[in-house]
């Protein structure tokens, strides 16, 4: 005759289905937390951004910045180059100023520091490659062109064209191209028009550009 099991007998049972079904719960929970928004938080992070170079503002380009041109006296003329042309080319080439601060030219220097005549464009594309400087005037005015010698004499202190070769050299010639009464200054990529002498103006500008290679690189 078969006995029905005791409540004793049934124990381990119950014992071994709490403990699987407790297993199971917990593996549920643990799938729910690993898609909730807070198991995405506490997940590794992306890796960041590289910082960018020291000295660079975020977001700049990584090619730099076109060289500005470099500061002085005197408006700046992008450069027209420095190419060796014949007179007959020349002739009908534009400069961008006037006087010409820079461009083709012949390989032609002044005859000395002061010249009683115009010189031409040319010529002064070409002493301004060097590193020169020239001062340059429309007016009769023999007081004026004195002053001007005295600033020229105060800088020049080679023999001329060996004064030219170098860049030394400041050079005063009259113009009359430039507007009526005028004084132009010029250094290669540079022109300052002046409507009266001002001897302060007149040597800052050559202080900055007579000799100086910075310009000519321009």
């Amino acid at each position: 005759m078969n006995r029905s099991s005791s409540p004793s007998s049934r124990w381990p049972l119950v014992a071994v289905l709490l403990i699987v079904g407790t297993f199971a719960a917990s593996v549920t929970h643990m799938k729910k937390s690993a898609n909730s928004p807070a198991g995405t938080e506490a997940s590794s992070p992306a890796p960041s951004a590289p910082a960018p170079a020291s000295g660079s503002p975020a977001g700049a380009p990584a090619s730099p910045a076109a060289t500005p041109p470099v500061s002085g006296p005197g408006t700046f003329y992008p450069s027209q180059g420095h190419a060796h042309w014949d007179e007959s080319r020349l002739k009908d080439f534009k400069y961008n100023s006037n006087p010409p601060t820079s461009g083709p030219h012949e390989e032609v220097f002044a005859d000395g520091y002061i010249s009683k005549t115009p010189l031409s464009n040319a010529i002064q594309a070409h002493l301004l490659e060097h590193g020169n400087v020239l001062i340059q005037y429309n007016c009769t005015c023999p007081s004026l062109v004195r002053k001007l010698t005295e600033i020229s004499r105060s800088f020049d202190t080679y023999n001329p064209q060996m004064a030219m070769e170098m860049g030394k050299a400041v050079l005063i010639a009259p113009n009359p191209t430039i507007k009526k009464n005028r004084i132009a200054l010029t250094a290669w990529t540079r022109l300052e028009m002046l409507g009266h002498f001002d001897e302060q103006a007149i040597k800052a500008l050559i202080t900055a550009w007579l000799g100086n290679d910075r310009n000519s690189r321009q």
